[in-house]
């Protein structure tokens, strides 16, 4: 495999996700060990705030940042998708770990984007 530059595009709401390529360091681990690469929607990002931040269930209330949701954003679109369920070999079986990585960083952004408060999260899971 190897690096390429992209062309800058339009800013996105994932700011700390916003590169136009990886860092050697990380590419050296990554090329050897990942097994696929996707790119994150917007709107999936945004809805992966608004769903940690207002769980169902007993699920505990999560403040995500834009970026830090990214990961979950992305299973959450793999697993809806057939083909990329079969690519990946993900099935009922499939053992999978997430990590967010950022909370709010900006918190009227975050207000903004989720229609709550990171505060407002807090307290919910309190």
């Amino acid at each position: 495999s190897i690096v390429i530059t992209v062309a800058k595009q339009e800013p996105t709401v994932m700011t700390m996700l916003e590169c136009a390529e990886p860092s050697l360091v990380a590419w050296r681990v990554l090329a050897r060990v990942g097994d696929a690469f996707m790119t994150v929607d917007e709107e999936d990002a945004v809805a992966v705030m608004k769903r940690l931040a207002r769980p169902l269930g007993s699920d505990p209330a999560i403040v995500s940042g834009e970026s830090g949701g990214a990961g979950l954003a992305g299973l959450v679109r793999a697993a809806g998708d057939r083909r990329i369920r079969a690519a990946l070999g993900l099935d009922t079986h499939s053992r999978v770990l997430v990590i967010n990585s950022e909370g709010a960083t900006d918190h009227g952004r975050f207000a903004e984007l989720v229609g709550m408060a990171p505060e407002e999260v807090f307290l919910q899971s309190a």
